[in-house]
């Protein structure tokens, strides 16, 4: 074959060809028709699908590598309402009452997401663990007190911790308070999406993994092997967006690495938590956070502003790795770590940190979602695609919609490019 006949129609998958071969891979290879196409097998994705489901619509999923192998099972698997954007942010730049409403949105997918895991016995290493927001600095207290007052007020459970209450539950150092979120808990993001499968292909969803779409083009999707026809589509493949080129300035990524150790001692533990193991993370402005899993091992993860915007998906940054590690036993000098594996995963980011969700411009029965920062939201916002689509649900179209304004875009953004304009 001569050379020039052996162009790739796709760029290689950063994958194993054993690990992806070894289970029960379906590709799609044949045309079809459906009523509703989901593009992307992460939170968001499965999410929709099920809401349709659940609605008797006929649903094909297309996943270009595995479910939950992108942002989802990449993530840290916190399950909180504070997703990048806490209460008081919403409240600033809308009101307080938008906030609410924007929190109850958000409520609403971390309880989806713990019933399905409840209703279908789900094996993803669920843990119930309230969250803590950590002050690194004194200078962050102010913000924190703001953030337990405007929760408090509005009726959401909350605690505000000084730094000597703090010190009686965790045994860090160099913390100077916490504000506390209930009823969050943590998962393994990929193990909960490959058990989302299963349980949405025994109710009827056709999941098709390892079929890359390339176009979608009125209500046609085009993979390499086969054209599919719906009423509705649904597009949650993330930071993936502008390969579609869909919505080319408006999401970009930003990239965070995650430390596993060894399963941990109860003693080891006890170096780290008086009693209750919370999820943590801190205030600084690209945040360092950690947790305990179902297993008993410490997930660690943060970055810094040299690597947030980096483009290459690698995880071999050994700066990265000792800052990580460093910045841990600083606030822990007591307790020595094994940690055994690291991953990176570039995460959709929008402009303004708030999610992209919506219909596109010329074609309404196309849905948009991108940029959904933390589990909790990407799950609300799939099942609130189909309430827009089925029921002409709108009441939030205009916080979260692809089209609002930016501070930076157009011919500015032409000029500077993605990441500095990002």
């Amino acid at each position: 074959m001569k050379v020039e006949n052996m162009k790739n129609l796709w760029p290689p998958q950063d994958q194993n060809v054993w690990t992806v071969l070894s289970g029960e891979i379906k590709p799609c290879l044949q045309d079809m028709q459906v009523d509703v196409v989901v593009v992307g097998g992460g939170m968001a994705g499965l999410s929709a699908a099920q809401e349709f489901c659940n609605r008797g619509k006929k649903v094909a999923l297309f996943e270009r590598y595995l479910c939950g192998s992108g942002a989802t099972g990449k993530s840290s698997g916190f399950v909180v309402q504070n997703a990048e954007l806490s209460f008081t942010d919403f409240s600033k730049r809308y009101n307080p009452e938008v906030a609410c409403k924007i929190w109850d949105f958000i409520n609403l997918g971390v309880q989806g997401i713990e019933n399905n895991i409840k209703k279908n016995n789900l094996n993803c290493g669920y843990v119930k663990q309230d969250s803590l927001m950590v002050a690194s600095s004194k200078g962050a207290l102010g913000g924190f007190r703001t953030e337990y007052e405007s929760l408090s007020k509005s009726g959401y459970a909350s605690l505000l911790y000084d730094e000597q209450e703090l010190n009686q539950i965790l045994h860090g150092k160099g913390y100077f308070g916490a504000v506390v979120y209930k009823d969050s808990f943590g998962i393994n993001g990929y193990l909960y999406c490959q058990e989302m499968k299963k349980t949405l292909q025994a109710q009827g969803v056709q999941i098709f993994e390892q079929t890359l779409v390339t176009k979608i083009d009125d209500h046609t999707v085009i993979t390499p092997h086969a054209k599919i026809t719906a009423d509705y589509i649904v597009v949650c493949v993330d930071r993936f967006l502008p390969d579609l080129n869909i919505l080319p300035q408006e999401v970009f990524h930003a990239k965070n690495f995650v430390l596993a150790s060894q399963s941990l001692t109860d003693d080891q533990i006890s170096l780290i938590f008086a009693k209750d193991r919370f999820m943590i993370w801190d205030s600084e402005l690209v945040y360092n956070y950690f947790r305990i899993t179902s297993d008993n091992r410490l997930v660690l993860g943060g970055g810094d502003l040299w690597t947030t915007y980096d483009t290459d998906q690698s995880c071999k940054n050994d700066r990265i790795v000792k800052k990580l590690i460093s910045d841990f036993s600083k606030h822990f000098p007591d307790i020595q770590v094994q940690f055994e594996y690291v991953w990176s995963g570039l995460i959709g980011v929008s402009k303004d940190i708030g999610p992209i969700s919506g219909p596109g411009k010329d074609f309404k029965h196309i849905y948009y979602i991108a940029a959904s920062a933390g589990l909790s939201i990407a799950a609300a916002l799939g099942n609130y695609s189909a309430r827009h689509l089925l029921d002409g649900k709108t009441d939030l179209d205009e916080y979260f919609s692809p089209y609002r304004k930016f501070p930076i875009g157009g011919f500015l953004q032409s000029i500077l490019g993605n990441k500095l304009t990002f």
